[in-house]
C-alpha cells in the first residue's frame, strides 16, 4: 500500500530560483561648477545629490574656472556667464582650450539670443536659464553627457548663421572622417537627432550613434552642437541643409 502522507520522487526535484541580476550601477558623470555665488553652487551640488553627477571642482571666476577644468579634466561644466572675478563668455573659449572634450553648459539668467548664439560659437554645448526645474535640468545633463543636443533645431540655425558666413578654417582633423561620416556630420549640423537621421539615411539607430561617436572623436570636439560648429566653418552645412528639417 503506498503511503499517501509521503513525498513522491517528483514532489521532491528541487525548481531552481532564478536569480535576478543586480541593477546595474549608473557610470559617474564629473562635473565642475562655476558660479561666484557661493549659494548657488551649494544649491545645485544638492540637486544633483544622489544622481550619477559627481562634482569634482568648483570655480568663483573665469581665470579660476579654466584652471580646475585644466585640472579635473571634467565631463560637464556648468558655466555662469555674468562673474565678479570675470566674464563666462570671455572664459569659455580658455576653459575649452584647456579642456577640450569637456561640454560646457552655460546656466545663467540672461534669456539672450546674441549670448547664446557667442556662446555656441566660442565651444558651449547648451544654454540653461537658472529659472529650470530639477527634473528639467538633470533630464537636459543626461542628454548632453549622451551626446544629445541640447539646442533647438531652430536655436542651433540661428546660432550656427553667423558662423556660416565667418567661413574661418578650424585647423586639422585628428582622423580624416570618411565619406560617410561627412554625410552624418552635414545632418547632425541641421539639428536633427539620430532617430530621424537614422530614418533619413535608411540604417540603424545604432550605426548612427557610432558614426557620431567617431566624429566627435575625430574633430576633437565635446557634443554635437561643437561638431555643427566645426561643419560650418568649414562649409559642410549650408542653408539649404539648415532648410531641410
Amino acid at each position: 500500500m503506498s503511503d499517501d502522507d509521503g513525498d513522491t520522487q517528483e514532489d521532491q526535484t528541487y525548481v531552481p530560483v532564478p536569480k535576478t541580476d543586480p541593477e546595474p550601477e549608473m557610470e559617474a558623470v564629473t562635473v565642475v561648477l562655476v558660479d561666484d555665488h557661493r549659494i548657488w553652487r551649494e544649491g545645485v551640488k544638492s540637486l544633483l545629490a544622489d544622481t550619477e553627477f559627481v562634482v569634482v571642482g568648483e570655480a568663483a571666476s573665469g581665470k579660476e574656472a579654466r584652471e580646475v577644468a585644466a585640472e579635473k579634466q571634467p565631463r560637464l561644466l556648468l558655466l555662469d556667464i555674468r562673474m565678479a572675478g570675470g566674464d563666462g563668455l570671455e572664459a569659455l573659449p580658455l576653459i575649452k582650450q584647456a579642456a577640450p572634450r569637456t561640454a560646457v553648459v552655460m546656466l545663467t539668467t540672461y534669456d539672450n539670443p546674441v549670448y547664446m548664439a557667442r556662446a555656441v560659437a566660442d565651444g558651449a554645448a547648451g544654454y540653461l536659464l537658472k529659472g529650470i526645474g530639477r527634473n528639467e535640468m538633470l533630464a537636459a545633463l543626461r542628454a548632453v553627457a549622451r551626446g544629445e543636443m541640447l539646442l533647438s533645431i531652430q536655436e542651433l540655425k540661428r546660432s550656427l548663421r553667423g558662423i556660416s558666413m565667418a567661413g574661418t578654417e578650424s585647423g586639422e582633423l585628428i582622423e580624416p572622417l570618411t565619406d560617410r561620416e561627412r554625410e552624418v556630420l552635414r545632418l547632425v549640423a541641421t539639428g536633427i537627432n539620430n532617430r530621424d537621421l537614422a530614418a533619413t539615411l535608411f540604417v540603424a539607430e545604432r550605426t548612427i550613434t557610432t558614426h557620431v561617436e567617431h566624429i566627435l572623436g575625430k574633430l576633437g570636439v565635446s557634443d554635437r552642437v561643437q561638431a555643427a560648429v566645426w561643419a560650418a566653418r568649414n562649409g559642410l552645412v549650408t542653408a539649404n541643409d539648415q532648410n531641410m528639417f
